[in-house]
């Protein structure tokens, strides 16, 4: 059967934090990065970035922002307020949604892509992601802009793996689904937390590793016996496929 995959695009896909990062540049300038400001902690968050009623996922910042509470609001504001902003940023890894398409294409696979966008000026958080994924090479995209547990998601859809580069959402996904998470964890400042591998969840470190593995995983269930997928899997620190 089919994988039927989800993929997050903040942190996966595209490049969320870039595009933050370079708005509260503009409008904050060099205090950003101020000697005397107080260093950002180890596990910085994008929430710590944007206010507590800013619907943001809490991934893990790989640049340090130096801003009070009062900072914070605005650039939300402004970024709120900007016309189009999901549709501004660009890819992380350039190519890799157009690998994603012609993966889709090849193997079958069934992708919806999730994120937590919160609405901007212009049309709706789902419509630009739809926009930006087909910009970047993929065609009649599935997005679904989510408000409840990711694993709650996985569950109803009967989805066999989720891709996310966000600790909770992948933990979310082992606790309350039978979907296997990929977490990408591109912070090579600090190890990934342990209790993403004594739960099954594998780790890669970029998009193109990601789909690489969901490669090797796919082309295994093709091809193999059962026993040999299994061995696989827990090479890997992964449980096999809920359709296979």
């Amino acid at each position: 059967m089919a994988l039927r995959i989800g993929f997050d695009i903040d942190g996966v896909l595209a490049d969320m934090e870039g595009a933050l990062v370079r708005e509260a540049e503009r409008l904050f300038g060099e205090k950003l990065r101020a000697p005397q400001a107080a260093p950002a902690p180890t596990h910085a968050s994008m929430s710590d970035l944007l206010p507590a009623d800013a619907s943001a996922d809490e991934a893990p910042l790989r640049r340090e922002l130096h801003l009070s509470d009062r900072e914070r609001r605005q650039l939300w504001q402004h970024v709120c307020a900007t016309e189009g902003f999901w549709e501004s940023l660009e890819e992380i890894e350039p190519g890799s949604v157009a690998r994603l398409a012609a993966l889709v294409l090849e193997r079958r696979w069934e992708i919806i892509f999730l994120t937590r966008r919160p609405p901007t000026a212009g049309e709706t958080a789902q419509r630009q992601s739809q926009r930006w994924l087909e910009a970047h090479g993929f065609r009649l995209p599935s997005v679904y802009v989510v408000t409840a547990s990711r694993g709650l998601i996985a569950a109803a859809l009967t989805l066999d793996f989720v891709v996310d580069d966000t600790p909770q959402n992948c933990v979310d996904v082992a606790a309350d689904s039978k979907a296997r998470s990929i977490a990408v964890f591109r912070d090579d400042r600090t190890p990934p937390p342990p209790a993403l591998s004594r739960m099954g969840i594998h780790i890669v470190h970029s998009t193109q590793e990601c789909l690489d593995l969901l490669v090797e995983i796919d082309s295994t269930l093709r091809e193999e016996p059962p026993g040999v997928l299994e061995r696989m899997m827990r090479t890997l620190g992964l449980k096999q496929p809920s359709s296979a």
